[in-house]
């Protein structure tokens, strides 16, 4: 179980490098800042932490189980395994990069290769 973790953490990393880019990041704080003057209070930051708590505490008991922290990994295992077979294959690895780089209208255009003969 341990190693499933480990690996799906991994996996989940790997497709999501671009989580924390600057950019993200300021959108988050946007987020955060409700009376919108550019600071995040400490109020308005424990308002988000306990907001994204209580969406991970499914059965809202308070704490967060194993189960309910492993769930939206769990989901995206599910979405990026596509044959259904339990196991991430280097083609569906590539398939769900490729994905979330044109959902994010950031997918590059192939470069065109150097001719072999100078002119």
């Amino acid at each position: 179980m341990k190693l499933k973790l480990i690996i799906s953490t991994f996996l989940i990393g790997l497709v999501s490098l671009n989580t924390y880019s600057a950019p993200r990041m300021f959108e988050q704080i946007k987020k955060m800042d409700t009376d919108q003057d550019g600071t995040v209070t400490l109020e308005e930051f424990n308002a988000n932490t306990l907001s994204r708590f209580q969406l991970m505490d499914k059965n809202s008991d308070g704490n967060i189980s194993e189960d309910e922290f492993l769930a939206p990994i769990n989901k995206r295992f599910e979405r990026m395994d596509l044959n259904s077979d339990g196991i991430l294959e280097r083609k569906e690895l590539r398939k769900a990069l490729k994905s979330k780089k044109s959902k994010n209208g950031k997918m590059k255009e192939k470069k065109q290769p150097k001719p072999f003969i100078k002119q």
